[in-house]
Order: C-alpha cells, then sequence, then structure tokens
C-alpha cells in the first residue's frame, strides 16, 4: 500500500505576523468586564466622533455560562452604522460608480 501526500490548502494562509495587534496588548480582550464595555464604548464613540450615536452601558448581571457578571453595550445604531446613515453612502458595482 502506497502511503499518499496530504492534501495541500488551496485556501489563502493571511501571514498574521504582519497583521497589526488590533487588540492593543498581548492580552485578550475581555469586553463583557465593566473596564473593557467602558474601553469599547470610548473606542466606538471616537469612531463615529462627528456623529449622533448614543452608546449605554448596562449591567445584566451574573451570567452562569461565564460565572462573572456581564456588561453590555447598546446603541441606537443600524446594522453598525448611525441612524443618518443607515444605507451606504457609496453605491458600488452594477455601474454606480
Amino acid at each position: 500500500m502506497s502511503r499518499e501526500k496530504p492534501v495541500q490548502s488551496l485556501a489563502v494562509q493571511p501571514d498574521l505576523d504582519a497583521l497589526p495587534d488590533w487588540r492593543g496588548g498581548g492580552e485578550p480582550a475581555d469586553y463583557c468586564s465593566r473596564e473593557g464595555a467602558v474601553a469599547l464604548k470610548e473606542r466606538i464613540e471616537a469612531f463615529w466622533r462627528g456623529q449622533h450615536v448614543t452608546i449605554a452601558l448596562a449591567n445584566v448581571g451574573f451570567h452562569p455560562a461565564i460565572r462573572a457578571a456581564r456588561y453590555e453595550l447598546r446603541s441606537d445604531m443600524l446594522n453598525g452604522l448611525p441612524r443618518g446613515q443607515s444605507k451606504p453612502t457609496r453605491q458600488y458595482g452594477g455601474g454606480n460608480e
């Protein structure tokens, strides 16, 4: 019986060392803690500076799956965009460029 070579993946493999560190540090992000949720809220508000975006921090209490108190962010955005920008500002494809 002959040994066959393993099939090589044709999927694009990203160079993870070349990507910027989006977490801001070496530790995994914890956005469920109060400090992490406040930091994420500030990052979102800074990103949408100049736009009307309302973000509220909500304490949803103890969650048994993570065995800790959990915080959530609630916003008035639609599909991740401020309410005034619920549709893309530029159309791509179809000759509308």
